[in-house]
C-alpha cells in the first residue's frame, strides 16, 4: 500500500486531476487533503474542507451507513452513486470511488468523486419518458433508418395482438391490410422525407387477421447531418368510431326497409351524374318508377306483407341494372334508377321493359300471392333538363302520363311510349 506522504509528485497529480479527490484518516475521518476540483464540487474553500470530517459531506446518515458497510465488507468502493451536500445545502449525485492508502504511515481513504447530477437528471427524464410511452393508451412503434422495428409499447401489443418479440427487427409492412395501394404509401414516404411528418387514417390487420382502422402520426428523427435515423409512429384504434360513423352515415343515406339509397343519397348521386355529364359531355337517363296496385296489397294482406313486397321489388330492380347504375327508394312505392353511360334511347327503353317484366311477375308474400304492375317515366340529360331537380320533375310527369294512359308501361319526357 503506497504512502502518499512519501510521494510529493503524486500530490501534484492529484491536485491537477479533473476529478474531485480527497484523503481522510480512517481513524477519525478527518480530511487531510482535497484538490481544487473537490472543493469546487462541494462548494467550499480548501481551508473549510481540510481538517473537517469527510462524513459531513454526505446528504444523510443512510448514505453514510451504506458506504461504511460496503467499505467494511469489501475494503473499497467502486463507482457507487452517492448523494453529497454542498455548502449552500443543495445536494448532488456523485460517482464515488474509495481506495485504502497510507498517509505518513497512517491508514487513510483516498476518495474520487465525479458530479453526475446532470447525467442522473437525464436518466430520470428518460426513465419518466419511457414510463409515459409504455403506459400510454396509444400504440407506439419506433423504427430505424432501415425501417426495422426497434421498439413497441404495451398498447401496440393490445391493438395489433403482436408481442414485442414477434415484431422487433421486422418491417412494419407486416401489418398492412391490403386496402391501400402503392401510391398511398409512396405519398406517405414523400411527406416524411420532405416535411419530417405524416398523419392520417390507415387500415391495418391484427395478428388474428381482423382489419382495424387507426389514426396514425409519424415523425422522422434526424441526426446532426440531417439524415433520418428513426421514425416514431403513434397510433390509436379508431375502428369503433369508424363503424359508428358508417352506421350513422348509412342511417342517413339508406332506406332502412330495402337497403337502397334514400332520397338524400339519390339527390347526391343525381348531382354527381349531372356534374360528370357536364364535364365529359355524356348523356344519362333517369327512370321514375311507381308501383301500381301496391295500396291494395297493403289493404288486403297488411302492411307487413306490403313491406315484404317492397323488399322483393328492390331486389328485382337491383338485378336489372349494372353496378355503375343507382337504384333508390324515394318514398312509399316510388323508386328511381340513374342509368349511366347511355348512348341511345333505345337502350334505356330495353332496360325499362326489363323492369316492367320483372315487377310484373307475381310476388310471393309468405304464402300469399300478390300482383302489381308499374308505371315508368324517363328523362334524359341534358335533353330534358340541365340539373337534377329538372330531370326528376320531367321523369315524374312522364310517369303520371303513363298512369293516365293505362299504366304498366313506360314513357319518355317528351311523350309516352307504351312498353308492350
Amino acid at each position: 500500500m503506497p504512502d502518499l506522504g512519501e510521494r510529493d509528485g503524486l500530490w501534484h497529480v492529484l491536485e491537477e486531476s479533473p476529478v474531485g479527490v480527497s484523503v481522510s484518516h480512517r481513524a477519525d475521518g478527518r480530511v487531510v487533503f482535497a484538490n481544487s476540483r473537490f472543493c469546487e464540487i462541494i462548494g467550499r474553500s480548501r481551508e473549510e474542507v481540510i481538517g473537517g470530517l469527510a462524513r459531513d459531506h454526505y446528504v444523510d446518515g443512510d448514505q453514510l451507513r451504506k458506504v461504511i458497510a460496503k467499505l467494511k465488507a469489501a475494503g473499497r468502493i467502486d463507482d457507487e452513486e452517492v448523494k453529497f451536500r454542498r455548502r449552500d445545502g443543495s445536494f448532488f449525485w456523485s460517482l464515488l470511488t474509495i481506495r485504502p492508502a497510507l498517509f505518513k504511515g497512517q491508514p487513510v481513504n483516498l476518495a474520487w468523486i465525479y458530479d453526475v447530477s446532470r447525467l442522473k437528471e437525464t436518466e430520470e427524464r428518460l426513465a419518466l419518458s419511457a414510463k409515459v410511452v409504455e403506459t400510454a393508451s396509444e400504440g407506439v412503434m419506433i423504427t430505424d433508418a432501415r425501417n426495422a422495428i426497434q421498439f413497441v409499447n404495451s398498447a401496440f401489443t393490445s391493438i395489433t395482438e403482436y408481442a414485442p418479440e414477434e415484431v422487433l427487427g421486422r418491417n412494419p409492412n407486416m401489418l398492412q391490410s391490403g386496402r391501400h395501394d402503392g401510391d398511398f404509401y409512396q405519398a406517405m414516404w414523400r411527406s416524411l422525407a420532405s416535411t419530417g411528418r405524416w398523419r392520417g387514417e390507415v387500415w391495418n390487420r391484427r395478428k388474428s387477421g381482423e382489419f382495424f382502422a387507426e389514426w396514425l402520426s409519424i415523425v422522422a428523427i434526424r441526426d446532426a447531418s440531417g439524415a433520418i435515423t428513426h421514425n416514431i409512429a403513434v397510433f390509436s384504434d379508431i375502428t369503433r368510431r369508424k363503424e359508428d360513423e358508417e352506421r350513422v352515415w348509412r342511417q342517413a343515406n339508406y332506406d332502412a326497409l330495402t337497403g337502397l339509397p334514400n332520397r338524400s343519397l339519390f339527390a347526391d348521386r343525381l348531382a354527381q351524374a349531372v356534374g360528370q355529364g357536364v364535364r365529359q359531355g355524356r348523356k344519362f337517363a333517369l327512370i321514375f318508377i311507381d308501383l301500381d296496385g301496391f295500396k291494395r296489397v297493403n289493404d288486403v294482406f297488411g302492411h307487413a306483407a306490403g313491406d315484404t313486397l317492397l323488399q322483393q321489388a328492390a331486389a328485382r330492380l337491383r338485378r336489372c341494372v349494372r353496378s355503375s347504375d343507382t337504384v333508390a327508394r324515394l318514398a312509399g312505392d316510388e323508386f328511381t334508377i340513374i342509368v349511366q353511360g347511355m348512348r341511345r334511347r333505345e337502350d334505356v327503353a330495353v332496360l325499362a321493359q326489363t323492369v316492367l317484366d320483372e315487377l310484373g311477375r307475381d310476388f310471393d308474400l309468405d304464402g300469399c300471392v300478390a300482383e302489381v304492375k308499374a308505371s315508368l317515366g324517363i328523362a334524359v340529360f341534358p335533353d330534358d333538363g340541365a340539373d337534377g331537380p329538372s330531370l326528376l320533375k320531367q321523369a315524374d310527369e312522364a310517369m303520371y302520363r303513363v298512369k293516365r294512359r293505362g299504366k304498366n308501361a313506360f314513357g319518355f319526357a317528351e311523350g309516352c311510349h307504351p312498353g308492350r
